[in-house]
């Protein structure tokens, strides 16, 4: 199965559509309040965290293609309105390379830092994403935002993913 490296969401996303469809209430009325759950906590945490750690989100950013270090700070599903929210916040350092271009030996070895917030809300039954969002602060943020449509590509991902993870209806 082919893997895009644009953003790190996609590793944990099955877990946590399992995990939304398996205990989240579904109910209007419990919708109505909405509650969170850490993911990072739960027995899922170990998996996710180890699939945060082979995630490269920095492998499309020109001239900073190599991942210093990428860290999940916060990972939680939350009831919604429409079904249910997943939200994430990292924080993420990618370093120079050596290639090529007018970055080569320049800037060898600095460093970009940024944190990334994202949300998403999913309509499990309907098996469709209905809101998004990711932002990323700092330089790290400022170059992603250079390279194109994040908010397009994030959620064209994100909803390719879980097709895969629904199947035909």
């Amino acid at each position: 199965m082919p893997t895009s490296k644009i953003l790190p969401l996609h590793p944990f996303l099955a877990t946590a559509l399992l995990a939304a469809s398996l205990c989240l209430p579904q109910t209007a009325a419990h919708a109505a309040a909405p509650s969170c759950w850490s993911l990072l906590t739960s027995k899922y945490g170990p998996g996710i965290l180890h699939a945060v750690e082979e995630a490269d989100p920095c492998a499309k950013m020109p001239g900073f293609e190599q991942k210093e270090s990428f860290n999940l700070t916060g990972l939680d599903l939350c009831t919604a309105a429409e079904g249910v929210r997943i939200e994430a916040q990292a924080d993420l350092a990618c370093k120079s390379t050596t290639h090529g271009g007018l970055l080569k030996g320049l800037l060898k070895g600095a460093e970009m830092r940024g944190k990334l917030e994202a949300s998403m809300t999913v309509d499990v039954g309907a098996c469709r994403i209905t809101d998004s969002h990711v932002s990323v602060s700092g330089p790290v943020g400022e170059l992603l935002t250079s390279v194109g449509d994040i908010q397009g590509l994030a959620r064209g991902f994100a909803q390719k993913k879980i097709s895969e993870i629904c199947g035909p209806h």
